[in-house]
């Protein structure tokens, strides 16, 4: 349940920064045509169950990405998670003032639009502008690594991936162009007029209020960040206990309790198929252990998805293996430089060859 709450809110989050991004790019024509085409592009997240669905999503993502930090038993990342985790990180301070600036400053009469918010970025504050392109290429790339990792293991993805490459680019860089382009019509041609807003207070009143919450927020998420990394540390520093590994008969690695063999594989360099990112849906980090005696309890998603591939009795996912103190054998079932287009023709293959096997033995 959880790796699908994962997903859902991620795709809906990525669905909204889509919608938001094709929105701006209208800039290219102009600053009107964004406001006219706003209720129909962003209308569905603005009344209440657009806007209860992404506030959900949004809390749920946070709330799994900081679980996902705290549980991690290594900060030996990949490329990959090393973008995507500070991606995410960095998400938070630069989304916050944009969602105070529009969505809380409507409640003191403040109506955003592009053409109020336009000349903001543009001329009187040039910075926050500065600071919405960053925004917006941090979610692009933290979304598109996230929908990527999940999409990749796919059966559509081998038709489809080819089909969507060209929008994970072109949609980006029209928004930037609009944003810009928008950018250069006011300059040139002046501000838009804008209809008369009954404010609740004082503009003055407002800013200083945005900018106080702005403040909390940002203290209170780096207390959250620092708090989780504080639990995380005490977590591991329980878990003292030495796990000595041989994969494949020959390659020995080590690591301490707590640690999922997948996390042990990254610490000591060798090499472990893993297209989820140790997510356990893919079900290529699956190992063969001799001693799994040993070992805990598999959990319902990790027999879902080894039952799912036909996995034998007695396979594990190493990225959902955390192997008590001890000495493990392990033998990968996997080439660990698979890619994601053979990963089906692989497991159609592995399924076969079990199958084969088995009305032989009879």
């Amino acid at each position: 349940m959880e790796k699908r709450i994962r997903i859902i809110s991620g795709l809906v989050l990525f669905a909204f920064v889509t919608m938001h991004l094709i929105n701006v790019a209208l800039g290219l024509h102009s600053v009107e045509m964004m406001d006219r085409a706003r209720p129909l592009l962003m209308g569905a997240w603005t009344n209440l169950a657009g806007t209860l669905l992404l506030t959900l999503s949004l809390g749920a993502h946070f709330a799994l990405g900081m679980l996902a930090i705290y549980r991690r038993t290594t900060l030996r990342l990949s490329p990959t998670d090393t973008v995507q985790v500070i991606a995410s990180l960095a998400i938070v301070p630069l989304l916050a003032p944009h969602v105070v600036g529009t969505a809380i400053a409507a409640r003191y009469g403040v109506v955003p639009s592009f053409a109020s918010l336009i000349p903001y970025f543009w001329i009187d504050q040039p910075l926050e502008g500065l600071r919405q392109v960053v925004l917006l290429a941090v979610l692009w790339i933290h979304g598109c690594i996230g929908v990527y990792t999940w999409a990749r293991i796919q059966l559509w993805w081998a038709r489809a991936g080819a089909f969507l490459y060209p929008f994970a680019v072109a949609i980006p860089v029209l928004g930037l162009l609009g944003f810009v382009e928008a950018g250069n019509q006011v300059i040139a041609e002046g501000r838009p007029a804008l209809p008369p807003m009954q404010l609740a207070l004082p503009f003055e009143e407002i800013l200083a209020i945005l900018k106080s919450i702005n403040w909390t927020v940002f203290y209170v998420y780096v207390g959250l960040v620092v708090l989780v990394l504080v639990a995380r540390q005490l977590r591991l520093a329980s878990n003292d206990g030495l796990v000595r590994v041989s994969f494949d008969g020959g390659m020995a690695a080590a690591g301490t309790q707590g640690m999922t063999l997948l996390d042990i594989a990254r610490l000591n360099d060798v090499p472990m198929a893993n297209l989820c990112r140790g997510r356990g849906r893919c079900g290529t980090c699956r190992v063969e252990i001799a001693n799994g005696g040993m070992l805990p309890l598999m959990e319902a998603e990790e027999e879902k998805t080894l039952a799912r591939v036909g996995a034998p009795a007695g396979t594990r996912l190493s990225c959902q293996l955390a192997p008590p103190a001890g000495e493990f054998k392990v033998r990968r079932l996997v080439p660990p430089f698979l890619r994601a287009r053979d990963l089906h023709r692989f497991d159609e293959a592995h399924r076969l060859s079990e199958h084969g096997a088995a009305e032989a033995a009879e």
